[in-house]
C-alpha cells in the first residue's frame, strides 16, 4: 500500500473524483446529443462512422483519464499498451480490478471493439456510446461467434474481459470461457493485458465515492501473445478440452495482477 493522504488532500480527492464522473457523464450525453446525431445525417457509409464513433469515444476517455491524472485521483500508466494500435484482428484480454479498466484501454486503442454487457444499452449515460461504437452486446445471443467472426476477418480487435465482470476482491478469478471458444473457433490470436493497481478503488464491491485513503497507482502491462492452434489436439473432436486448456492458461497469464501490487 501507499502512504495514506492528509485528511485535506483525501477531501480534495474525495470531491475531485465527484467532478470526474460529472465530467464523464455530461461528456457521455454531450456525445450522443451532439456528435454522433451529425455523423449520422453527413457520414453514410456505415463502417466509417463507426470507426469515427470510436475515435471521438477514444478521444474524450484520454481526456478524462488527463483529468484523473491532472487532479491527482489517481496516478495512470497506459503506455505499454499503445503499440497495440498496430494489431489487427486480435482478441484482446485483461483482468478487471475497477470499473475505468476498459475506459484506460479505449483512451490509448482508437479503434477498439468491445464485448460489452447488454444492460448497457439501458444505461442512460453510455446507451448512445454504446450504439454509435456499434459495439458487441454479450446477450447470449447465437449470433455473437459470427458476429466476432466477421469483425476479426475485417482487422477490427475486440476488447472482451474473461470473467465478464470485475474481479470480487479476496475472491479467486472466476474466468468464463466464452473467449476461449471465440479464439478457437476464429483462429483468432489472444493478446494479453495485466492491469496492476496499488489499491482497492471502484471494484465490484465499492461505490464511486469510496476511495482508497492512499491515492491508487494503475498500470497496464502486456502479456504473452497467447497462440490459440497451441491448444488443439489433432484427435480430439470439437473444442471443448481445447477450451478448458486455452482457459487455463489465460488465467495462468491474468491470476499474477489480481492482487494488489505495491512494487511502483
Amino acid at each position: 500500500m501507499r502512504e495514506k493522504d492528509s485528511f485535506v488532500k483525501f477531501q480534495l480527492r474525495r470531491l475531485s473524483s465527484g467532478f470526474c464522473w460529472s465530467v464523464f457523464g455530461i461528456g457521455a450525453l454531450t456525445l450522443t446529443s451532439t456528435y454522433f446525431p451529425l455523423l449520422n445525417v453527413f457520414v453514410k457509409d456505415s463502417e466509417k462512422r463507426t470507426t469515427m464513433a470510436r475515435k471521438a469515444i477514444s478521444s474524450s476517455f484520454r481526456l478524462f483519464v488527463t483529468c484523473v491524472r491532472t487532479l491527482k485521483i489517481a496516478d495512470i500508466d497506459t503506455e505499454n499498451i499503445k503499440k497495440l494500435r498496430e494489431e489487427k484482428g486480435c482478441i484482446i484480454i485483461a483482468n478487471h480490478p475497477t470499473l475505468l479498466d476498459y475506459v484506460f484501454i479505449a483512451s490509448e486503442l482508437p479503434e477498439v471493439d468491445c464485448l460489452v454487457k447488454a444492460q448497457l444499452t439501458k444505461n442512460f449515460f453510455l446507451k448512445g456510446v454504446v450504439r454509435a461504437a456499434d459495439y458487441l452486446l454479450n446477450n447470449a445471443s447465437e449470433e455473437i461467434l459470427e458476429d466476432c467472426r466477421e469483425r476479426l476477418k475485417k482487422g477490427h480487435s475486440i476488447l472482451i474481459f474473461p470473467e465478464g465482470t470485475r474481479t470480487v476482491p479476496g475472491q479467486p478469478m472466476k474466468l468464463k470461457r466464452g473467449v476461449a471458444h471465440i479464439a478457437l473457433r476464429c483462429n483468432a490470436p489472444i493478446q494479453a493485458i495485466g492491469i496492476k493497481c496499488t489499491e482497492k478503488w471502484l471494484d465490484k464491491s465499492s461505490e464511486w465515492y469510496q476511495i482508497p485513503e492512499a491515492r491508487p497507482s494503475v498500470r497496464l502491462e502486456l502479456i504473452e501473445k497467447i497462440d490459440p492452434e497451441h491448444f488443439i489436439k489433432p484427435q480430439e473432436e470439437g473444442f471443448s478440452l481445447a477450451s478448458r486448456r486455452l482457459t487455463r492458461k489465460i488465467g495462468d497469464e491474468l491470476r499474477p495482477f489480481t492482487k494488489l501490487s505495491t512494487d511502483y
